[in-house]
């Protein structure tokens, strides 16, 4: 059955547009063309064994490849509805259309009060310097000159949205920046200062949306393969999608979930979105088994979790047979850092937190607060794997009824690994041989390095000393890695996290 479906995410926070013509298992159909637009290239992903054959392919039809997307062994190409149907017809090829992405938010009116990084509990030891040594990639709508993100602790890649400048004239990218890594800098006078949740990580922002917030999905995919190339020069760690695609595609072959957990298979551990979709499900590619997903909960203005409640419009359910979200983190009134004549920030005047923070609500910004925890995790536990951060966060979580659990980050620090923290799911990202091989390279020995050579992954990194199961046992995750004598309560005093500093605040 062929159909096309279109939905607008959430009441209340960044949103996405996306409309999608899907047929089977989620490859593009050709609809019906008319007189006027048969010859019309239309915008697909094209994916096959290589890079270089889907390439082939697109041309073979007299399609016009865009860009290559190796990450997914594919290309985003235009090709005509004739030529969508000869590439439908190869068996060896998976089609699907390069989906408009497009952030959007209604209202920015004033919340209750929000404790936003102490309602996820760092720690009675918490520091400024938290998270240090670790790059937190942010593939969004760019990051805006700021001095909370100042010298080398912000690195910018080339810029994937066609503005070719890399900064953020959204508003979206920036406003996530600070949740993650923010240290406050940006505050004037008597302005409270507002920290991300590892304010001594390095920020990698990948801009792949416009000044209006459109984006493609094609380019999106580019960013997370930049993400996934660059890894080691910037020792990335973290993935931060504060964004959701309504596919109805499975995920085993989906581009943008094939392209995320290639990313965690790579050692980066992915952090998405639910959506904002409520009881309607959770967005692509937070359906996705092996990454984590959050959802969004209101704190009720204090850092206890007694108290919290998951937000009505968090997206949540079962995604292809998998409970989702993973965890919650607060999402409700939120303050992170303000992107100056951006778009958001000349439309919604009223989210503006004095002259440097802004205001938000949705599972983006709890998305972002979670980044800055596995930061922080990372910081203290270099040899963790993604599975063994999510097994860590998972089994650190405050439970708030029903199946949500909120962040417990210093639950997390202390966590003892089990060996179900490695995950067993078919695979999304493998060619097209999606669905036939399950779990990780580090989960199984038949993952050798020729099976991560090629022109998307180096040998190098995949080398029996760097995954080897002795480096991801038990013994890795001691006490003695997770001891909170590494942090001392004098560097995190009450004074320095008044209650003033998390004004009433909400995003639409």
């Amino acid at each position: 059955m062929t159909g096309t479906r279109s939905r607008v995410f959430g009441p209340r926070s960044a949103r996405v547009l996306v409309a999608l013509v899907v047929t089977g298992a989620g490859a593009l159909s050709a609809a019906p063309a008319h007189a006027t637009d048969a010859g019309v290239p239309r915008a697909v992903i094209v994916q096959a064994a290589t890079t270089e054959a889907a390439a082939r392919s697109v041309e073979s039809v007299g399609g016009i490849v865009d860009v290559s997307l190796p990450i997914i062994a594919g290309v985003a190409a235009h090709v005509t509805a004739g030529g969508i149907a000869m590439l439908g017809a190869n068996p060896s090829l998976h089609v699907t259309a390069d989906a408009a992405m497009r952030p959007t938010s209604d209202s920015f009116d004033a919340s209750s009060l929000d404790t936003q990084v102490a309602a996820i509990n760092p720690g009675a030891t918490w520091s400024p310097d938290a998270g240090s040594g670790v790059g937190v990639a942010l593939v969004d709508t760019g990051v805006a000159d700021t001095p909370d993100l100042h010298g080398s602790r912000l690195v910018r890649s080339p810029d994937f949205s066609g503005e070719e400048d890399s900064v953020d004239h959204y508003g979206h990218g920036t406003f996530m920046a600070g949740l993650i890594a923010g240290d406050g800098t940006a505050s004037t006078g008597a302005q409270a200062r507002h920290f991300g949740v590892a304010p001594g990580a390095t920020l990698v922002s990948v801009k792949v949306a416009e000044a209006d917030g459109s984006s493609t999905l094609s380019r999106v995919i580019a960013g997370i393969g930049w993400v996934v190339a660059n890894r080691d020069t910037y020792n990335i760690g973290v993935l931060n999608l504060s964004f959701g695609l309504d596919a109805p595609l499975p995920y085993v072959v989906n581009p943008l979930d094939a392209a995320s957990e290639a990313a965690w298979a790579s050692g980066i551990t992915v952090v998405a979105s639910a959506g904002n979709n409520g009881d309607e499900g959770v967005t692509s590619p937070g359906d996705d088994p092996y990454v984590i997903t959050v959802g969004a909960t209101d704190t009720m203005g204090t850092a206890a979790t007694n108290d919290d409640a998951v937000a009505t419009w968090s997206g949540r359910g079962r995604a292809h047979g998998h409970a989702k979200p993973d965890v919650v983190a607060p999402g409700v009134s939120v303050v992170s850092l303000r992107a100056p004549g951006s778009t958001i920030d000349v439309q919604h005047p009223s989210g503006r937190v004095g002259d440097a923070y802004f205001r938000g609500t949705g599972t983006s910004m709890s998305t972002a607060l979670v980044s800055g925890g596995v930061a922080v995790l990372l910081s203290h536990h270099g040899n963790a794997t993604p599975d063994d951060v999510k097994g860590a966060l998972v089994d650190g979580a405050v439970p708030l009824g029903g199946r949500a659990s909120a962040l417990d980050l210093a639950a997390a620090d202390q966590a003892v690994a089990r060996p179900d923290w490695w995950q067993h799911f078919p695979v999304a990202f493998d060619g097209l041989d999606r669905g036939l091989r399950t779990g990780m390279p580090w989960t199984a020995s038949r993952w050798t390095d020729e099976t991560w050579a090629a022109s998307r992954w180096t040998a190098s990194r995949w080398t029996a000393s760097r995954w080897t199961a002795s480096r991801w046992t038990a013994s890795r995750w001691t006490a003695s890695r997770w001891t909170a004598s590494r942090w001392t309560a004098s560097r995190w005093t009450a004074s320095r996290w008044t209650a003033s500093r998390w004004m009433s605040q909400s995003w639409g």
